[in-house]
């Protein structure tokens, strides 16, 4: 019987730089030698290490000088580098700088990436104080407004799919699932999607579908008190931004389709930290 082939030392040393930077990415806040430790089970002298490797490249820096760590300059240059990669990113800016501007509010854009929606463009309101969406942020279908805003818009076999996707990956609560249909439904029947969001006691949060020859390509999200409760309607300027940016990705489609169009979504499977924010 043939032996199981051991790790190298060499395959060893990059696994725990990348355990390393896997655990600082997904921390809320800084993390110090032994907090790393304890949470990969490995010698605080062997996570030392890998975290200088980390800060020698840029990867980490220390948190204003201190000895905790979080994610330096190197992580911000490749998520730029993904986020150009979207030819909408570069011509949503003007759009969500008017509305940020005429509402006050928050405004941003999030492409579907597989059964996935990415953010990739952000302009912030001069009402916003609480509600920072990070640019880069990923989420399931299900998970987040902007998302559940993609996934209403996608073909009945298409949801169907994701389901099954879901189910193997994040395991949704019977809850999640239902406010995920819930929001389909109201997406279908509206055109938009308005929620009340959970991390900011009386605001809410709109978001419309971008499309592209038919197909789901992105989602339009505004937070603050944008939607009149009961009324069925979404204020004129999100739908005006709405306009404007499926006017320029109708001058030229096939610009504006997503670099990853190619990959089958089931084929994207991204690990993501634990309990993403609902808006």
């Amino acid at each position: 019987m043939s032996k199981k082939p051991t790790r190298s030392a060499v395959n060893s040393s990059a696994s725990h730089v990348f355990d390393a930077l896997r655990v600082v990415s997904e921390a809320s806040e800084p993390m110090g030698v032994s907090e790393i430790a304890r949470e990969l089970s490995l010698p605080p002298s062997t996570v030392y290490r890998a975290l200088i490797t980390l800060e020698e490249s840029e990867y980490i820096d220390r948190f204003q000088a201190s000895s905790r760590y979080e994610l330096g300059a190197m992580p911000r240059l490749l998520n730029r580098a993904l986020l150009k990669r979207f030819a909408l990113q570069r011509e949503a800016g003007p759009a969500l700088r008017q509305l940020a501007d005429e509402s006050g509010e928050t405004a941003s854009v999030s492409v579907r990436l597989g059964w996935y929606s990415l953010r990739i463009a952000v302009a912030y309101g001069s009402h916003d104080f609480y509600h920072r969406d990070r640019l880069g942020e990923v989420s399931p279908l299900h998970a987040t407004l902007p998302s559940r805003t993609i996934l209403a818009a996608l073909s009945a076999d298409d949801i169907a799919r994701y389901w099954r996707f879901a189910e193997r990956h994040f395991k949704p609560s019977a809850a999640e699932r239902k406010a995920a249909e819930g929001a389909a439904a109201a997406t279908q029947r509206d055109g938009f999607l308005a929620e009340i969001q959970q991390y900011s006691p009386g605001q809410s949060a709109v978001g419309m579908p971008l499309r592209s020859v038919g197909e789901v390509l992105a989602a339009l999200t505004v937070h603050g008190p944008v939607a009149r409760s009961g009324s069925g309607l979404a204020p004129a300027s999100v739908t005006a931004a709405r306009k404007a940016l499926e006017s320029i990705i109708a001058a030229a489609p096939e610009r504006f389709a997503s670099p990853f169009a190619h990959l089958d979504p089931d084929d994207i499977y991204l690990r993501l930290p634990p309990n993403p924010r609902g808006a």
